[in-house]
């Protein structure tokens, strides 16, 4: 899993070496003032964390010191770096304060995966929060022993500059994904490469059935907005309905990119105008019914006119199936949908979009807890895969259904003699980097451009 140093620049000729220096050129810019290299959509400034503390994840217990809780509710900038792999399981949420990332590609063996177990909430909060990027873990809470109204697997609340990354999201008995303002504002967010599967439909929730796919921008009175929030790379599977369900404000857009959504009971995307000014771009996405689907398959994208708000909508280039994968004739817009169509653009610019005939070629092998040498997904997420790809499947009831929560590894970290954050095999080779010595992560990287720190996660997670 740990990546081997590329050639340094000192043991390669000088024309290829200024060559090589040339092709970075483009990688530097477009790294600088963004989390890291290829972030994307309004959450990619998500970068207070740049710069702080390298702090360990030691341990899977709850809470203490080497607890992914403590690094998380740290109160400096951090980037959180985890020594351990297995299942966390939590007696109370996690509130993520700001700038920290927590990169869980630095995960050892098959990586990390967050439930419940005392816990009876959404097991991580990021609320009144900012400078935030989680990247590479798998969280499937789980139902509660007691009836909740509030398990999500992660919610977002009153927090702005976020960025979520090839997250397994699952065994939630609310919402899937949940961004929400209450007493503040919620914007400038990203969810990308994510893979949002199996949340639990007759549990306890007090509803009843209530397996939901992703709720963004819910509002409460008094809150400051909701918007600029980029939903891009992802894939749905198993929920019945809110996929995704979508409200926004004159804060900015909402932007649904590149998605797939698979296997509804009874609605694709539901579009709201409840709270003001709601600017929506549903750009190259797929919607493919599968066994839970209603005989009548919903459309793909309907408007709901329920409040006094303006509403418009950019729907271009999404592709319907209108019975799994043997036909391609479904439809994308409702009657109110294809009434509100915006005559003038919304989506923002540098929004790089894949074709959506090849969506599922392009998603399937990379979305969630994935790394990009294959590790880290594990048999719930292949499931996952297996049932888009086969049209098999349902929504389920409980996680006994798939098998429950896949048994994680306990695996050994890479060695890191001097102790300052960066395995040994990094710091190998490269220049001003001593695996004996412990130098500063922080100092730039002659070959990237980025600082040590950055390159090492981005080397991991397959962002060079």
């Amino acid at each position: 899993m740990w990546i081997t140093p590329p050639m340094t620049m000192s043991n390669v000729p000088k024309a290829l070496a200024l060559g090589s220096l040339l092709a970075l050129a483009p990688l530097w810019a477009a790294a600088e003032g963004i989390a890291f290299p290829g972030a994307m959509g309004f959450g990619a400034e998500a970068v207070g964390w740049k710069g702080g503390a390298i702090t360990r994840v030691t341990t899977l217990k709850d809470d203490g010191p080497g607890s992914l809780r403590d690094c998380a509710e740290a109160d400096v900038p951090r980037v959180c770096v985890f020594d351990v792999s297995g299942t966390i399981s939590l007696n109370s949420d996690i509130r993520v304060r700001p700038n920290v990332y927590i990169a869980g590609q630095t995960a050892p063996g098959d990586g990390v995966q967050i439930r419940l177990g005392d816990g009876t909430s959404t097991p991580v909060v990021v609320k009144n929060s900012n400078d935030v990027v989680i990247r590479f873990l798998k969280i499937r809470p789980g139902a509660p022993e007691v009836e909740n109204a509030g398990v999500d697997a992660i919610t977002l609340e009153n927090a702005t500059r976020v960025y979520l990354d090839h997250l397994s999201l699952g065994f939630a008995t609310d919402e899937t994904l949940n961004i929400h303002a209450s007493q503040g504002l919620t914007a400038d967010i990203t969810v990308a490469n994510s893979l949002l599967a199996f949340s639990l439909d007759r549990s306890t929730h007090p509803k009843g059935r209530h397996s939901k796919g992703a709720l963004i921008c819910s509002m409460d009175r008094g809150a400051d907005g909701c918007g600029r929030v980029t939903l891009m790379r992802n894939v749905f599977a198993h929920h019945r309905d809110r996929n995704p369900d979508v409200k926004a404000t004159d804060t900015g857009p909402v932007e649904v990119l590149n998605n797939v959504f698979y296997d509804p009971i009874s609605q694709f995307g539901e579009y709201y105008n409840l709270y003001g000014l709601t600017r929506i771009a549903h750009i190259g996405n797929l919607t493919v019914p599968g066994p839970s689907t209603n005989w009548k398959t919903p459309v793909a994208v309907e408007l709901y006119l329920l409040g006094n708000g303006e509403i418009e909508l950019e729907a271009r280039d999404n592709l319907a199936l209108r019975r799994c994968k043997s036909d391609r004739n479904g439809t994308v817009l409702g009657p109110v949908a294809r009434a509100n169509r915006s005559p003038a653009p919304i989506l923002s610019a540098n929004r790089p979009l894949l074709e959506v005939g090849d969506l599922l070629k392009t998603l399937l092998p990379i979305v969630g807890d994935r790394l990009p040498d294959g590790g880290h997904r594990d048999a719930l997420d292949t499931r996952a895969v297996a049932d888009i790809r086969d049209c098999t499947g349902k929504v389920i009831d409980t996680a006994a259904e798939v098998g429950g929560w896949p048994e994680i590894a306990a695996s050994p970290p890479p060695a890191d003699t001097d102790g300052d954050g960066l395995p040994d095999m990094f710091e190998s080779g490269r220049p001003g980097l001593d695996p004996a010595r412990a130098d500063d992560p922080w100092t730039q990287d002659p070959e990237t451009g980025l600082s040590y720190a950055e390159t090492w996660l981005a080397e991991l997670a397959g962002d060079l």
